[in-house]
């Protein structure tokens, strides 16, 4: 018998009696757990694995011509799969585990991020879109999206409000511009000096007019005593 789950660090599947041959092994070594670093190091080269092959299709499915996607780079969230971007629409192609924990880095800018959410409109004229997803203009229905990484047809999904592009067999989702912001309730970083301000550090300031008469008062005060 065979199981999937326990594989080397080439992700060659090993049956159950090399791994429980493997772990008497160890078991009269002292220990039969796996220490720490060979657990690491064996996460580590399947990453490099994934990293070093890259996805078998990553051309943008939204722009015209179909430029290559970019990785999208983060240094504090490591994930298997990486997340794909494109710098012409700034769409995002998340396949994976590349944003099970997160989009970003705390504090990280970057202009994919900060780039709103467009009106949706025609892939075929830019026209406005009905409700129904048909073209104001020319009156065509909006047509589906190719899935960036096996290029068959995607399906339409509704999260948080937002139509987003997914294919079920290769576990991905399209995001167009402004989408996985809208998704994921992205706010802008503040810088240190917006951050540490207290909004409602005047609210009980005096106004204008209570200390010009402060100040009248005092000024006429010795007068009125005399």
């Amino acid at each position: 018998m065979t199981s999937p789950v326990l594989a080397d660090s080439r992700n060659v599947s090993i049956s159950d009696e090399q791994w429980l041959a493997a772990a008497r092994a160890r078991a009269r070594d002292g220990n039969w757990e796996r220490s720490p670093q060979a657990v690491f190091a064996e996460l580590r080269d399947q990453v490099r694995a994934r990293e070093s092959a890259g996805p078998p299709l990553s051309n943008c499915p939204y722009c015209e011509g179909h430029p290559p996607l970019r990785k999208f780079e983060r240094h504090e969230l490591q994930t298997v799969t990486p997340l794909l971007y494109c710098a012409a629409c700034h769409g995002f192609w998340a396949a994976g585990d590349s944003i099970t924990r997160g989009m970003a880095d705390p504090g990280y800018v970057h202009p994919a991020l900060e780039a709103a959410r467009a009106p949706r409109r025609c892939r075929t004229c830019f026209g406005h879109l009905k409700p129904d997803d048909t073209c104001t203009g020319c009156g065509k229905a909006l047509p589906p999206l190719n899935c960036p990484q096996c290029g068959k047809t995607m399906d339409r999904v509704k999260e948080q409000g937002v139509f987003l592009d997914q294919c079920t067999p290769c576990m991905g989702v399209w995001f167009d511009m402004g989408e996985i912001t809208a998704v994921f309730h992205l706010a802008p970083p503040q810088g240190l000096a917006a951050s540490t301000v207290d909004e409602h550090a005047c609210d009980d300031e005096p106004s204008g007019w209570m200390v010009a008469l402060n100040v009248l008062s005092r000024l006429l005060l010795p007068y009125l005593l005399l």
